[in-house]
């Protein structure tokens, strides 16, 4: 007897790879819109006193992270993989924001009249904000579970419904503080 390959099982499992995919991203960009702040601040702070770039105006530097971190959470799929495209292959497996601020240093920055000079190898600047992101995510984590929890115990909400979406949007801004960014949107 001869198997016929129909695609079921193929197309099932491509369905459930872009499914992590979606969750997964849907994941990290709720962290990237609760946490922006603290991951300025950190990320300024650490790229300053670790004198990876050197300026006599600290503000301006300042403004340019922060206008990297909004334009990584603002740009769309394709310009965020092509932005990062250079500079993918540095780590096995790569936060992708701390890629695209990696390369955001690397290409924007460095040409800033603002900047004196960036110093370090594309991985030790990649190593600080793969750093900061990962602390800032690991405590984000630990909050998420404890709303999730919280959550669990109202049985009238169903996980996945509206809903469900709006109550821990809610429980996020009352634990986590609201968030700061506006919605994303596309361009």
């Amino acid at each position: 007897m001869k198997y016929r390959y129909s695609g079921r099982v193929h197309d099932r499992l491509i369905n459930r790879l872009e499914r992590k995919e979606k969750r997964e991203s849907f994941r990290r960009d709720r962290f990237f819109k609760f946490k922006l702040s603290e991951i300025h601040s950190k990320l300024t702070q650490d790229l300053l006193l670790n004198k990876i770039i050197e300026t006599e105006n600290p503000q301006a530097v300042s403004g340019l992270v922060m206008q990297g971190l909004n334009k990584a959470y603002r740009s769309n799929e394709f310009d965020f993989k092509y932005f990062i495209a250079p500079i993918r292959t540095i780590v096995p497996r790569p936060n992708p924001y701390a890629l695209y601020l990696t390369q955001y240093i690397l290409e924007v920055i460095i040409d800033d009249p603002n900047v004196i000079e960036v110093y370090g190898t594309d991985l030790e600047i990649y190593t600080l904000i793969d750093k900061i992101i990962t602390q800032t995510n690991e405590r984000f984590e630990r909050a998420e579970q404890e709303i999730i929890k919280q959550l669990s115990h109202n049985k009238s909400l169903i996980p996945g419904s509206r809903d469900y979406e709006i109550a821990l949007e809610q429980l996020f801004n009352k634990k986590i503080g609201s968030s700061e960014l506006p919605s994303k949107q596309t361009t």
